[in-house]
């Protein structure tokens, strides 16, 4: 019987600039947390916000909670409540309500309503209140995604109030235990009409622990409508914990055998929440005081750093190899150096090793949309059946929400995934200037030649101003400068690192 895993919680806080807490299980990062403080989540916050515009071909609205950027708010995440003019925000927030008696997962947003359901123009108006929530960080130029179905997270429990009844997470599978949960939150005298969810880190917790949950979460209703109350939209009416504190409780839900810390201030608001949340149960604190970065100490800054590269070593020289593109995510498997005497074997060998670093580098980094993994073909079912049950096993230590499809003959296996936040590679990158994120140079020449002709028929009788990408300016001064100069009339250039290198304004 092979010994039980050790996990440690990793918390670098000691760095201003940038906050990782990762969980590590036998020394390797299975899970992580990062944040920096200019650009913290705003996942988890409730604000008042107004609708400044509402989208009928979208069937949404775009609503100003208060952060410069407007949020973007789905017909079916928009309470039935809303309908009433006169309804008032706090009122609706905690209605019990059908349509989000749908949400029996964590924090998960109600699904979009079927075509025939009310339009977005039949519950919301311009310059109207609503109490929203960001289920989802502004991405890659996109807003933040709006709920107006609040849920308040605690360690075991989260409040719902307009689900108005007791739910268990999916995650819980034994029904003798789902049963226990819903017994046990009943018998801690839930506020009437608000709605509770059992989390998975619920699972096997006496009834103290969940009684203490609740009267936190219950807590912060409170302060939630006293707040909304007195607002002026939009405001902040209830923010997140701290990263640090945030990430601890995520990542606690498995449970830890201890908690590394290297900055004191950090030590005492883990214990303080420790304290709250983890009374009987609590991990060991330990505060890191060396001078060596705590990643390194741990070794585990090199497993970190991968996370930016596009090729990930999986062992025996294979690798997998991730590209995101706009439509989807590819991941390509390569068997590397691995020979088990077949080709057969040693694509078994290699999918297998991929499979398992697949799943962690997908929770790892956050990836969300469509997925399709590109694994080695193998002739027989039962070997694509064996790496398609491995892979969906590993897939399963993920918070988020995914659905996986099967793998086929040609070794190609798609899933979907819901992204948590903004995924860690993505929140670090900016655009390649030198090929506007094309991938290639060669764009440069095409772009130089069409501002050429388009400098030509637009007529050489008056100056121009010519901005393009920095790589297609260049190349005019280095292969047309004469062209140019010879215009009876000068063009001037200049440079603009944000069009791509085929664009070009004229004025």
């Amino acid at each position: 019987m092979n010994p039980p895993a050790t996990r440690l919680l990793a918390v670098n806080v000691r760095d201003s600039e940038e906050v990782r807490v990762a969980l590590l299980v036998d020394g390797r990062i299975q899970d992580l947390r990062w944040a920096q403080p200019e650009r913290a989540s705003l996942v988890g916050n409730l604000y008042l916000g107004v609708v400044r515009q509402v989208e009928p071909g979208l069937d949404s609205a775009f609503v100003d909670f208060g952060t410069g950027r407007a949020g973007f708010l789905h017909v079916g995440n928009v309470h039935p409540g809303y309908s009433d003019p006169e309804a008032s925000p706090i009122v609706v927030a905690g209605s019990p309500t059908p349509a989000a008696e749908a949400a029996t997962g964590e924090l998960a947003p109600v699904p979009a309503q079927p075509a025939s359901a009310p339009r977005i123009g039949e519950y919301l108006r311009v310059d109207q209140k609503v109490l929203v929530q960001v289920v989802r960080d502004p991405v890659r130029g996109k807003g933040a995604t709006l709920t107006t179905f609040v849920s308040l997270a605690g360690r075991l429990l989260v409040l719902m109030p307009s689900l108005g009844r007791i739910g268990v997470s999916r995650r819980i599978q034994d029904e003798k235990e789902r049963r226990r949960l819903r017994t046990s939150v009943e018998a801690c005298g839930p506020p009437e009409g608000l709605g509770l969810i059992a989390r998975t880190a619920a699972a096997g917790r006496p009834k103290r622990d969940i009684q203490r949950d609740l009267d936190h979460v219950g807590h912060q209703w409170q302060a939630l409508l006293e707040a909304c109350a007195d607002a002026e939209e939009p405001a902040l009416l209830l923010a997140e914990l701290s990263p640090a504190v945030r990430a601890v409780r995520d990542l606690m839900a498995g449970g830890a055998d201890k908690i590394v810390v290297d900055s004191p201030a950090h030590v005492e608001q883990i214990q303080r929440f420790l304290e709250e949340y983890l009374p009987h149960h609590r991990p060991e604190v330990e505060a890191y005081g060396k001078q060596r970065p705590l990643f390194e100490a741990l070794d585990i800054e090199r497993d970190y750093q991968l996370l930016f590269r596009p090729r990930v070593p999986v062992g025996t020289g294979a690798s997998i190899v991730i590209h995101e593109t706009e439509a989807l995510t590819a991941i390509d498997v390569n068997s590397g150096r691995i020979d088990k005497g077949s080709l057969e074997a040693t694509a078994v060998e290699a999918n297998k090793l991929a499979a398992v670093e697949i799943a962690r580098q997908i929770r790892l980094r956050d990836l969300g949309g469509i997925l399709v993994v590109d694994f080695i073909d193998m002739t027989q079912a039962a070997h694509r059946r064996e790496v398609e049950s491995l892979f969906r096993q590993e897939l399963r230590a993920d918070r988020a929400r995914f659905k996986a499809g099967r793998l086929g003959s040609f070794g190609l296996m798609p899933l979907t995934r819901r992204r948590l936040g903004t995924g860690l590679p993505r929140a670090t990158e900016l655009p390649c200037t030198d090929c506007g994120g094309s991938g290639t140079v060669v764009q440069h020449r095409a772009g130089a030649m069409r501002a050429l002709r388009r400098l030509r028929a637009a007529g050489t009788d008056r100056s121009w101003t010519l901005r393009a990408h920095p790589g297609v300016i260049q190349h005019l001064k280095d292969f047309h400068q004469e062209v140019l100069d010879s215009f009876p009339e000068p063009v001037e250039l200049e440079q603009d690192p944000v069009l791509a290198p085929g664009e070009l304004t004229l004025k």
